[in-house]
């Protein structure tokens, strides 16, 4: 099998997993067209911990770290105290977009394709993005691009839920949508971007104003200002909630209510990037965080970052559900994987180079292994900090 997984090769090894040690538990919401929201359960401890991926459903190397992280669970490979910790997995946050993107991957990708021959689909990938984001820096080129171009046959019709097939149908046509931009799907199904979609956000009043905004350099052709793949905040009107984001918000309080939620870790990419609290430029519209606050989480995010080999930066800007996830539930991290930019296939290049940029040398087994690490790692961390509560 190769590194990419599709939607539904996803859900065969998460309904695989051994149920004595995974279980699979009711989902903790649907989505508008009616996906499920799956939601999985490791140990029975006292100290309780949530890990999701996939909001941005074109950064597919989310999904699949903690999945595999999942399956190394359950096949021993990784070891942690089960009587001592719950973990709750919510692997794929926005089902509907990785439904989408996953279709036009495999456009492209079959899935009994050789891991070599894949290899050269990640590379291309990644070169045709680079020499895009020249373009756009160089001549200001907001026109096709040579990393949709690559999956120009990507059809909705693939799309097995009729109802989300024939929305997406009439959206690609209202909106203009560019050709092969399947690929860059990072919204559910209406073309809402999930970390955009809150209630209190400076780029909801742009929107709201009527302003023309657009992606930068390699997706420059892509308007963020209306439905589509990426960046638009609500579907009909400002304050509106997506079901996935209502969703993961009531589960997180659910859990933090009923148990010991000692934190979390929220996967996106890229940047290798661990994210703490820093001090917000301006005020946090969600809650006045405690100075001991923001140390606690700065200490478990030093540990994280130092194990995975990542860079620490402060979160600054609270306008994102993430950053309304991390100032409710201050022991969260939000974490970038990956250094390549240029997703959602980039970050699955896992070539063994003698020579050549660092950047290109086993980029996805560093992803699984280090964060693998840095997961193990930190998880006695978050313990110490919430006792010293």
């Amino acid at each position: 099998m190769g590194k990419i997984l599709d939607y539904e090769q996803m859900n065969e090894i998460l309904d695989n997993l051994d149920s004595k040690i995974i279980k699979k538990e009711k989902p903790i919401g649907y989505t508008y067209f009616g996906y499920p929201i799956n939601h999985y359960v490791y140990g029975h401890g006292k100290y309780h911990v949530i890990i999701t991926a996939g909001t941005h459903s074109a950064e597919l190397i989310s999904n699949v770290f903690v999945i595999r992280f999942m399956e190394k669970l359950c096949n021993k490979e990784i070891v942690l105290d089960e009587n001592l910790y719950t973990i709750h997995f919510i692997p794929i946050v926005n089902p509907e977009g990785t439904v989408i993107v996953t279709n036009a991957i495999r456009s492209l990708i079959p899935r009994n394709i050789s891991e070599g021959e894949e290899q050269t689909y990640f590379l291309t990938f990644y070169r045709n993005c680079y020499i895009e984001g020249e373009y756009a820096n160089k001549y200001n080129d907001k026109g096709e691009k040579l990393q949709q171009l690559m999956f120009r046959h990507a059809s909705l019709d693939d799309i097995d839920n009729k109802n989300m097939r024939d929305y997406l149908k009439n959206l690609f046509i209202k909106n203009d949508l560019p050709v092969g931009c399947m690929i860059n799907w990072s919204s559910n199904g209406r073309g809402v971007d999930l970390n955009s979609n809150i209630e209190d956000s400076d780029f909801i009043k742009r929107v709201s104003d009527g302003e023309e905004i657009y992606a930068s350099l390699h997706l420059n052709n892509i308007r963020r200002d209306k439905l589509g793949p990426l960046g638009c905040p609500y579907f009909s009107k400002v304050g509106e909630i997506e079901k996935e984001n209502e969703a993961l918000f009531n589960f997180y309080t659910e859990i933090k209510t009923n148990y010991d939620l000692i934190g979390s870790f929220i996967y996106h990419s890229c940047g290798n990037i661990v994210y703490y609290l820093g001090g917000a430029k301006e005020a946090n519209p969600w809650v006045n965080l405690t100075k001991d606050d923001e140390n606690k989480n700065y200490e478990v995010a030093k540990v994280y970052a130092d194990k995975a080999g990542y860079k620490l930066d402060g979160l600054e800007i609270y306008t994102t559900m993430d950053s309304k996830l991390k100032s409710f539930f201050p022991i969260t991290l939000l974490i970038e994987l990956g250094g390549v930019r240029a997703t959602p296939l980039s970050q699955f290049m896992d070539f063994d180079l003698e020579t050549g940029a660092d950047n290109f040398k086993k980029v996805y087994s560093k992803i699984i292994y280090y964060n693998t690490l840095a997961i193990t790692s930190t998880l006695p961390v978050m313990v110490k900090m919430y006792n010293k509560v």
